[in-house]
């Protein structure tokens, strides 16, 4: 993972699944239209989102923009800076980041919306409806989760 080409494909992979998972949705499902994958657990369903998670900032597509512009040329530079000495979770955390970036980005700008499809039907407590998502949400949760891991877990103490 460490190496700029294993990198870079990963980063591509992911974001051509994301476009290709989003395509397929909106190809076969109208708007709110639902498909049933495992009764009282999970949904695809054809959603918009023209915000950022939860649908906050919406009617700021500026700024969003200028986030999501900073998350990418920020996880590049971070990489092309420390590729060498990364430890190789941040390496995937990083790449992870780009492909929900880079996956969000391409959706507002060709749609002006994000596109999104997975909906856990459970409800739960004191939360109620969780949110609907995709692919590239999943792995900016996730590069979150590794990050976290990195550097609560894994990373090496100096004492003194």
């Amino acid at each position: 993972m460490r190496r700029p080409v294993w990198f870079t494909l990963l980063v591509l992979l992911g974001v051509a699944v994301d476009a290709l998972s989003k395509t397929v949705v909106f190809h076969y499902l109208r708007p709110d239209e639902r498909a049933l994958i495992i009764p009282g657990v999970l949904e695809i369903v054809r959603a918009q989102n023209t915000g950022v998670a939860f649908s906050l900032l919406v009617g700021r597509p500026i700024f969003i923009l200028a986030v999501d512009l900073a998350f990418i040329v920020g996880a590049v530079w971070v990489y092309i800076k420390y590729w060498r000495v990364g430890e190789t979770l941040a390496i995937l955390a990083l790449g992870l980041l780009l492909i929900g970036a880079v996956g969000n980005l391409s959706d507002r700008l060709w749609f002006h919306y994000v596109r999104d499809f997975i909906d856990f039907v459970p409800r739960l407590p004191l939360i109620g409806h969780w949110a609907i998502f995709n692919i590239a949400d999943a792995c900016i949760v996730a590069s979150v989760v590794l990050f976290l891991v990195q550097e609560l877990f894994l990373k090496k103490r100096r004492i003194g």
